[in-house]
């Protein structure tokens, strides 16, 4: 699987060694947790000298924010590539959810450094940035909610839990998802969004027996 990127991002964005560090370095981070890896222990994985890895990232917290930030915001380029504007809400959340879960399955190294190790980063500004990118991501989710309520397809849920249950619901998938286990991504998302959207859709009016 290639590297997560921005949709639309130049082949030179990154030179080849970061790409290769960044794909090195996501794998040891997802195996071994950040505090528990070491530069050297990176260099050594690529068989290299640690000198040449502080040529690309002064620190490990560089390297750390570089693959977090390129992660948020690739995946939600990946998401918004994949949905039709001019669709219903329902059929919006499912798109959003299915380009989501894919997205995750498709790039689990890098996606669970993001959503694990955000308390890793030391600097404020960096964290407060991806913070941001986050929220912006969320948005989608919150717009669409919104628009459900506001045209009767889903009914009167508070928008911001609703919000919380969708991305929990798909971002847990890093915890547990096997790229050879019995689920496939595309049919992990169809049931998540089968789930999901039956518990936002009004229910039925009660009659009397």
């Amino acid at each position: 699987m290639s590297a997560l990127r921005p949709a639309g991002a130049v082949a030179s964005a990154k030179q080849p060694g970061e790409e290769k560090i960044s794909r090195v370095a996501c794998r040891i981070f997802r195996e071994r947790g950040y505090h528990q890896t070491s530069m050297r222990d990176i260099a050594s994985a690529l068989g290299w000298q640690s000198s040449a890895l502080y040529y690309y990232y002064p620190s490990k917290e560089d390297l750390l924010f570089s693959i977090m930030d390129t992660a948020v915001s690739g995946l939600t380029d990946m998401v918004r590539e994949q949905i039709d504007s001019r669709s219903c809400a329902s059929d919006r959340l499912r798109q959003a959810v299915t380009a989501h879960v894919t997205t995750i399955a498709g790039h689990l190294d890098e996606l669970s450094v993001f959503l694990h190790e955000m308390k890793s980063l030391d600097d404020p500004k960096r964290r407060e940035l991806l913070v941001a990118k986050s929220n912006r991501y969320e948005h989608i989710y919150r717009d669409i909610i919104h628009d459900g309520i506001g045209s009767g397809e889903f009914r009167d849920v508070d928008p911001r839990l609703a919000r919380f249950m969708i991305l929990s619901a798909c971002n847990w998938l890093y915890s547990w998802y096997k790229p050879d286990g019995a689920y496939r991504p595309e049919d992990i998302a169809a049931s998540f969004c089968d789930m999901l959207l039956g518990g936002l859709r009004p229910c039925p009016e009660t009659r009397p027996a």
